[in-house]
């Protein structure tokens, strides 16, 4: 688990705490083509991206080929509504292009006990919690996070620690 951990961070080096985050689920593991594609269309789209005619400084990362993440600095400039929603339509374009579904949040990410990633339906998701092959210390992925620390710090946490602990026995 260490192991993960330090991986992580390595990629975090980039995201201040501060930043805003925006986490995409892919409903499947991505190719290293694909993964690339986003990122390159990605940085495209944020290269353009704006709120209210001001420059948004913003990045996009693809994590373990299974999630987008989109970041904007917002002590240089806040992300507005009309902004979000460009960043949704890109991801929904891409999406539709690579036939990938990034906003379907009924699939949930975690890692079994080698550490190989998994993602489930909700209703499997609770099967499997209720009969006892998730379990508390079961590292799942929230990817409610808003912000750079919550994406460092409560991202990738025992299912106890989040919102997925309702699914477990007790």
């Amino acid at each position: 688990m260490q192991q993960i951990y330090k991986k992580m961070e390595k990629t975090f080096e980039s995201i201040r705490d501060t930043d805003r985050i925006w986490v995409y689920q892919a409903n499947r593991i991505l190719s290293e083509e694909e993964s690339t594609y986003i990122k390159k269309s990605g940085m495209l789209f944020v290269s353009g991206w704006a709120a209210h005619g001001k420059p948004l400084r913003a990045d996009v990362l693809v994590i373990r080929n299974l999630f987008v993440v989109v970041m904007v600095d917002e002590a240089q400039a806040k992300a507005s509504g009309c902004s979000i929603d460009k960043s949704v339509s890109w991801i929904n374009a891409i999406g539709q292009e690579l036939r990938i579904d990034f906003l379907d949040r009924m699939q949930i990410a975690w890692l079994d006990d080698n550490g190989s990633l998994q993602i489930n339906p909700m209703a499997e998701f609770e099967t499997l919690a209720s009969n006892g092959q998730i379990e508390s210390d079961t590292l799942v992925f929230n990817n409610l996070v808003f912000s750079g620390k919550e994406l460092k710090n409560s991202w990738l946490v025992p299912a106890n620690e989040s919102w997925h602990n309702r699914f477990l026995v007790k």
